[in-house]
Parts: C-alpha cells; structure tokens; sequence
C-alpha cells in the first residue's frame, strides 16, 4: 500500500487497537514509532518512547525524539483512549475531565504538535473515534452504565477530524477516522454476558470485529489508495450504525 519509509506514529500502541495497527503499518514497510503512557521514560531508540497525551510537554518530547531518530513524520495515528463507566448523573468532575483530557484534547494536541511535520511530508493523520460517538450503545439488562464522557470525547474526536480535514488540506494534509464496533479487545472482559450479546447483536454480521481488521482499514486510510479520501468518518462495526 506504498507505505515503505513513511514514519509513523501510533499512540496508545502498548496494546488492543493500537498495537494492531502498528503491526500492521509496520507489516506494509513503515517506520512505526509506538507511543504510549506505559512505556518507561527511556524507552527512545527501541521504536517506543513514552507518551502522556494529556501533557503537551510529553508531545514535545515525542516530537523531538522521532525527529531526531528517524526524520519527519507522515502518519499520526491519534488511537490514545480511556473510558469511566458511569451513567451521566454518576460521572464524577474528575472521571469527566480525565476522559475528555485524553479521548479528546489528546488528539488536538498531537496534531498541532505533528502539523508542521506532516505538512512537510504531505502526510496523514487517522483519529480514532467509535460507533458510540455515534450512537447510544445497549446496556443489555440496564445494569451497565452508559460511558458518557466516552460517548461525548469520540463525538469531539469526529468532529475534530472534519475540521481539521477542512483546516489542513492547504498544507497537504488528509484527515480522516476510523469509528470502531465492538471488537475482540480486553474491554471486552468487563461487559456482563448480557450487555456483550446486546452489542454484538446488533451488528447485522453479529459478531465482535478483529482487531486485524481495523487495522486493514486504517492502513487503506494511511496509504496513497485514499489520497482522495479526507474529512471521513469510517465505520468499522459490521453494519451496527446502518442497522441503529
């Protein structure tokens, strides 16, 4: 898909979605550096420095390491997220600013802090966000909380990713996001049985995605088959918002 030598940054890399995806990249001839908040401090020159989105600090230092170490970057892929399972009147002020802190000003943040470097690689940038930005999911028998502040931080996240499309294509630079279904993840440990069939059901393939398969998709988006493609949001989620 003509990614050989692109530098690429994955952040929230250490695992699930993230890790998939910089497999992936990596599998298509990127240069994949991986970030993630659970990387030690000097973990520079392995390909996987430590990140915290929420401390533009951190980006500065990610910045100045791929530079430094492998040159410009072409692909940024903003995967970082948290969740606080809580219905709206149960979200505590800390759970609420943790959550847009990461899932939403963590994505603006890495984009002004790469936007002079893919600008100069003409380069691209892939938020995720999900169906459940979209969407309300099913809490199956009503004992699951609904997420809120996720809900609303992949809400921001997609239309970050229109207005920095719009924003950005003067400099060359294509914006576009995934939106996940439910897939083969951790995160699906802490579903009760109920609340899983709900959401898996739902889907009219009826089944949890995997996590291979994201990733194809935001290979497609990080390669030159979509240099046409910006300002998207993609579902990836075996037809769950055609079916809602």
């Amino acid at each position: 898909m003509g990614l050989d030598g692109k530098i690429a940054v994955v952040t929230g890399a250490a695992g699930g979605i993230g890790a998939a995806a910089a497999d992936r990249l990596a599998d298509l001839g990127a240069v994949v550096v991986r970030a993630d908040v659970q990387y030690a401090d000097d973990a520079g020159g392995t390909g996987r420095v430590r990140l915290d989105v929420t401390d533009p600090a951190s980006w500065d230092r990610l910045r100045d390491i791929v530079r430094q170490e492998f040159g410009p970057v072409g692909l940024l892929v903003n995967n970082a997220g948290v969740s606080a399972r809580a219905d709206l009147l149960d979200t505590s002020d800390e759970d609420f600013t943790r959550v847009l802190a990461v899932n939403a000003f963590g994505p603006w943040r890495g984009i002004k802090t790469f936007a002079d470097d893919l600008a100069r690689t003409r380069g691209v940038i892939v938020n995720i966000g999900s169906i459940y930005g979209v969407t309300t999911p099913p809490t199956g028998d009503g004992t699951v909380p609904s997420s809120v502040a996720y809900q609303m931080s992949k809400a921001a996240v997609h239309q970050l990713t229109k207005v920095a499309a719009v924003e950005l294509a003067p400099r060359g630079i294509r914006v576009n996001a995934l939106l996940p279904g439910v897939f083969r993840t951790a995160l699906l440990d802490h579903l009760p049985p109920e609340a899983l069939r709900a959401r898996v059901n739902g889907a009219p393939l009826a089944r949890p995605g995997e996590t291979d398969e994201l990733a194809h998709a935001l290979a497609f988006l990080a390669g030159p088959e979509s240099s046409f493609v910006t300002g998207v949001l993609l579902p990836v989620d075996g037809g769950y918002l055609a079916a809602a």
